[in-house]
C-alpha cells in the first residue's frame, strides 16, 4: 500500500508540473494534445518555417520546459537530422529551431532524454 501511495504522489506531482508549464505556453499545450502524426506535422512546419528543408518529421519528443515556460521538443527528420525546437510562451508560439551536432544521447549541443 505504501508503494502505491508514493507512486500516486509522484504521478500527481509530475502531472501538476506538466500542467503548470503547459498552461503558460498555449501553443505547446495544443501540440502536446495532438496525435503523434499531427504533432510531427506541426513540428515539421516549424522546422520548415525556420528555413530548413526537412521532408518529414519521423519522431517528435517533448523534452521539458524551462522556468519561463519555454517548451523544448526534439524533432528528427526522415533523413536522420535532429533538431531542438524551442516553443516560446507567446500567443503565436514563436519557435527557435537549432540543429543538433550529434544524435548520441547526451552528446553535442542538444541534451535530450529518451530515444530519438
Amino acid at each position: 500500500m505504501g508503494k502505491q501511495l508514493i507512486s500516486r504522489l509522484v504521478a500527481g506531482a509530475l502531472i501538476a508540473a506538466f500542467a503548470g508549464s503547459a498552461c503558460a505556453n498555449p501553443v505547446h499545450l495544443r501540440i502536446a494534445k495532438m496525435t503523434q502524426t499531427k504533432r510531427q506535422a506541426a513540428l515539421g512546419e516549424m522546422v520548415q518555417q525556420a528555413g530548413i528543408k526537412c521532408i518529414g518529421i519521423k519522431r517528435a519528443i517533448y523534452q521539458g520546459s524551462d522556468e519561463g515556460g519555454t517548451a523544448l521538443w526534439s524533432a528528427r527528420c526522415a533523413d536522420g537530422r535532429l533538431f531542438a525546437v524551442e516553443i516560446a510562451t507567446d500567443a503565436d508560439g514563436s519557435a527557435r529551431v537549432m540543429r543538433c551536432k550529434s544524435r548520441k544521447r547526451g552528446a553535442g549541443n542538444c541534451k535530450f532524454k529518451g530515444r530519438f
